[in-house]
């Protein structure tokens, strides 16, 4: 992969797999090219495989196994539509330990069809993170310092870099929260917030006031997000939602690193890489 591609990659990265992203950031920010030939820096979205799945805070006695679909609806100005769409499994443990295998399909001018696998495990007791590419049996292994930001929670705080958004210079932005009282969200008792921020008129050159709007339901009982829908006239629309959840211990054997896998040092809360060559 080219270094002057890297910065593209990322951005589409942050909208698949990215990553793990928590919902807390105050704009998303590019990162440097990667320093992994062959790789491409992914971070979750959706807050849900970050913070609100357990890399900040290890959520202990409320083990699952579920489905994490994030989806991207773009309008061009031309009236044309980009639609796309990624898939996760996610695996949390009564220890709090974390998985997620990441699957990721994109098709983009500068790399044609990108297939790709990334399974992240979170040690939570042993204080590790391991990323690992099957398609080689490498892991890189880097120590968990918790999170750079404050996580998401039921009241809604927080934006998620992946989503990109709305973000003016400072003083600029206006946040308005809602309370959206709780419902059932695919069979969960969840309870919701809508926070709305407002880039005021020629902040950054915009003639009219600009709206990012996100809607949260959060579960009490599973202790996390499951449904976010975060609309952003510049970025579109990412919604992000938990289905198929089965509420049990999954097998141990899935937050360890597999026998005949080599692991790497990596620095502690380095961005995770996605193999873009076999």
């Amino acid at each position: 992969m080219k270094p002057r591609n890297c910065a593209s990659f990322w951005g589409l990265m942050l909208l698949v797999a990215g990553l793990l992203t928590s919902v807390a950031a105050a704009q998303t920010v590019a990162p440097p090219p990667s320093p992994h030939d062959g790789f491409l820096a992914a971070r979750p979205v959706g807050g849900m495989m970050g913070g609100e799945f357990g890399d900040g805070k290890a959520v202990t006695g409320a083990p699952l196994t579920a489905d994490l679909t994030v989806t991207r609806d773009t309008t061009l100005a031309d009236g044309n539509t980009i639609h796309t769409e990624s898939q996760a499994k996610i695996y949390r443990d009564s220890q709090g330990r974390t998985r997620r295998e990441i699957n990721v399909d994109l098709t983009t001018p500068a790399t044609g069809n990108v297939k790709r696998n990334m399974i992240v495990i979170n040690d939570s007791v042993s204080g590790q993170r391991y990323v690992l590419n099957p398609e080689n049996k490498t892991a890189r292994q880097m120590q968990i310092h918790g999170p750079r930001h404050r996580g998401p929670g039921p009241d809604g705080e927080g934006r998620d870099p992946a989503m990109g958004g709305a973000a003016g210079p400072a003083g600029s932005e206006s946040v308005k929260k809602e309370d959206l009282g709780s419902k059932t969200v695919n069979g969960i008792q969840a309870q919701g917030v809508r926070v709305t921020r407002t880039i005021a008129a020629g902040a950054i050159g915009n003639s009219k006031p600009i709206d990012a709007v996100t809607e949260r339901w959060y579960s009490p009982d599973l202790q996390m997000v499951i449904l976010t829908i975060h609309t952003d006239p510049m970025m579109g629309t990412v919604t992000s939602k938990v289905t198929n959840i089965t509420k049990a211990d999954p097998d141990a054997s899935l937050f360890q690193v597999p026998p005949d896998y080599k692991v790497e040092a990596g620095r502690p809360n380095e961005p995770m890489y996605m193999p873009m060559k076999p």
